[in-house]
């Protein structure tokens, strides 16, 4: 007997659990962790549990949740038999979805539709109304004992009606228009508001068995996606004297459907890998290539020198409410930088960005002019930043003021090899370049079964400035592919010459006011006859 208890006890146990007691309870997102490519959501609640098995919902939980990457822990002496998430197709609103502002303009939307399928049906009967009136009146259907007086009466009523018709159509036809136009205005409206739609919610499952009735305290950690942040920079340089003012902050998206209601926000520079299979390397061949010849087209020349000049287009600024000045904390680890914002934030679910101020930094720097006027004429102003390492900065976009004046935008790009990181902080128009072809130097001569063309060059750089300058001047000449033509440079200014890439380079110190020249002269000596060109 003492046997058979033995054996019956689990199978009790198990029948109890498989009875479980259904309890909802109210859930919210206390914390996120943003990563560059997804984000990390913290939900707690304090449930009473039951005593006996127990499934605790926690719904309102998006639908963009990644179920594998759950973690539950809980305060209380309930043990957690299991977790598990399900989709609930039944409760389709959303709490993003309950905003009072959406919910007037998706009515008005459905109130203007409704009046514009009557118009459409109002017009239909009064264009029905009218080419009856027509057919009427066709040739061959009026009778022919009508005398003039009744024909001319038809005509009259004809002429009347149909006026009236087309004026009664007319207007009907600008309703419709002006309510298509406000129609149009209210769905933009929602649609910058982000996705309101009805749509389904996940639910966490938490099972617990409890000997007494306990209260428990729940904290749900799992991922999202359609999350994220974007580095955003402002650099703000005085003058050539000061350092560089480097203002670091992220742009927070989020498009999980759940608004992020007063959180505790985390901006991680992590990318949390879904793949974590360790690489499997293949054999790796090499063989001869066949090469399929095309012909040739002719396009625009290119140069390996190109420098970008889209720094000037407008920056796509992304406001937020003014907020009191708030504390970030940057803990550094073994990979990844976290930044903990004191402050508690709100996030709406709709992909806009919200942009939190991370750091301020002033980061030493030396000023030095930059032009290459055989591409552009203007002069550039870079900043050489030297152990940029150390700020622990990513790659993105930043907007340029100098001198309190906004400049432009251009990439900030800390992932390079070089020791020295360069930024461009826009023309300076009171340094004027020339680059002009010196005409008595140049020339062709015929040297036996040869030809030699003189190409030479003039460049004149004045600094307009009351201060001193310094400044590089870049140019080139080009590099042979073949053994029958010959370049060589015959003067070149006491410039830094790499023949390997026919690049010149002049480092020159202008005095206010003052103008330096600069002479590049090189020969071209190929087979006569042949025509050469650079390219």
């Amino acid at each position: 007997m003492k046997k058979l208890s033995i054996l019956l006890l689990p199978l009790l146990l198990l029948t109890t659990r498989l009875q479980a007691t259904e309890v909802e309870t109210s859930s919210k997102v206390t914390a996120v962790t943003v990563y560059r490519n997804m984000a990390r959501e913290t939900r707690t609640c304090i449930t009473n549990i039951p005593a006996g098995n127990t499934e605790v919902i926690l719904s309102g939980v998006s639908t963009t949740m990644l179920d594998n990457s759950i973690q539950v822990s809980v305060k209380g002496d309930a043990v957690l038999l299991s977790a598990s998430v399900r989709t609930n197709y039944f409760q389709d609103v959303l709490p993003s979805a309950m905003d009072p502002k959406a919910t007037r303009l998706q009515d008005s939307i459905k109130s203007m539709q409704l009046q514009m399928r009557w118009i459409v049906e109002e017009k239909a009967v009064h264009e029905g109304e009218l080419e009856l009136l027509n057919n009427m009146l066709k040739a061959g259907t009026l009778q022919k004992e009508y005398k003039p007086t009744d024909l001319s009466a038809c005509v009259d009523i004809y002429h009347s009606r149909t006026l009236d018709l087309k004026k009664k159509i007319f207007d009907l036809q600008l309703r419709l228009e002006t309510l298509e136009e406000n129609v149009a205005r209210h769905e933009n409206q929602l649609a910058e508001m982000g996705p309101k739609e009805k749509a389904p919610v996940k639910e966490i499952v938490l099972n617990f068995w409890s000997e007494v009735p306990v209260t428990g305290q729940i904290k749900c950690m799992y991922l999202v996606q359609n999350a994220g942040w974007v580095p955003k920079y402002d650099l703000n340089v005085e003058n050539t004297s000061q350092p560089v003012g480097v203002s670091y902050k992220a742009a927070v998206f989020q498009r999980t459907g759940i608004d992020w209601k007063n959180i505790d926000l985390t901006i991680s520079t992590s990318t949390p890998a879904l793949n974590n299979d360790r690489p499997i390397m293949s054999p790796h061949y090499v063989d001869f290539v066949t090469y399929n010849l095309t012909p040739a087209t002719v396009g625009a020349a290119t140069n390996s020198m190109y420098i970008a000049n889209n720094f000037m287009s407008a920056p796509n600024f992304a406001t937020t409410a003014p907020m009191e000045p708030f504390v970030v904390n940057e803990n550094e680890r073994d990979i990844h930088v976290d930044y903990d914002i004191e402050i508690k934030q709100n996030i709406a679910s709709d992909a806009n960005q919200h942009v939190c101020k991370l750091k301020d930094y002033k980061v030493p720097a030396t000023y030095r002019y930059h032009t290459v006027p055989k591409l552009d004429p203007g002069v550039f102003l870079l900043a050489r930043i030297t152990e940029y390492g150390q700020y622990n900065l990513l790659a993105g976009e930043a907007n340029v003021f100098f001198a309190d004046t906004y400049v432009g935008q251009v990439t900030l790009n800390p992932q390079v090899t070089g020791d020295t990181l360069l930024v461009s902080l826009g023309r300076d128009e009171k340094i004027v370049v020339k680059r002009t072809r010196i005409q008595e130097k140049t020339g062709k001569k015929l040297l036996e079964d040869k030809e030699m063309e003189n190409f030479a060059y003039q460049i004149t750089v004045r600094n307009n400035k009351g201060i001193p300058i310094r400044i590089e001047v870049l140019d080139q000449i080009p590099l042979s592919r073949t053994k029958d033509i010959v370049v060589k440079l015959e003067e070149s200014g006491n410039a830094d010459y790499q023949q390997d890439y026919g690049r010149l380079l002049w480092q020159l110190k202008i005095d206010p006011n003052k103008s330096k020249t600069l002479d590049l002269v090189y020969t071209i000596t190929s087979p006569a006859g042949k025509t050469v060109a650079e390219r």
